[in-house]
């Protein structure tokens, strides 16, 4: 992991207000990368005011996403985070059932949103996650970890 300087970190801050139309400071942050899948960590800056030689870390901070073909693809937590203050690429959706158990599914509504881009998924005022658009269906791209693999709907 490296941590990214200023000018790397504006680049992602630039490119999420430009995708996403949102107000968003991550210089209260720092910001971490991998270079091998191009993963974006998220930590507080007082994390680094503990002693960290005599730890045994394997992650530090809160995975916000990666860069994928030039697009930074959100993960679960990034998209809640973003999503609060978001104008731009939104889904709302009413099949949350469906989203939630990993299918493709068509938008109820779509904010602002452009083909091939990835999108935040809404229901509501729940941020669901994450999804690319294309052709008017929105193909899921949440974890396999974060499915839903229960075959019985439950209703109250």
């Amino acid at each position: 992991m490296k941590i990214l300087s200023k000018k790397e970190a504006k680049e992602i801050e630039k490119n999420l207000v430009e995708t996403y139309d949102c107000e968003i400071d991550l210089t209260k942050f720092v910001i971490l990368s991998t270079s091998k899948e191009n993963k974006i960590w998220l930590a507080s800056r007082e994390i680094f005011d503990m002693n960290l030689e005599e730890l045994k870390i394997s992650s530090i901070g809160m995975y916000f996403g990666r860069m994928d073909k030039g697009k930074l693809r959100l993960s679960v937590e990034g998209a809640q985070i973003i999503g609060k203050t978001s104008k731009k690429n939104i889904c709302e959706i009413k099949e949350v059932w469906d989203f939630l158990r990993g299918f493709d599914i068509k938008p109820h509504k779509l904010i602002k949103c452009e083909e091939n881009q990835y999108v935040i998924v809404k229901n509501e005022t729940d941020v669901l996650g994450v999804a690319k658009l294309q052709n008017e269906i929105l193909k899921n791209v949440l974890p396999k970890s974060r499915k839903i693999t229960s075959l019985v709907k439950y209703e109250d």
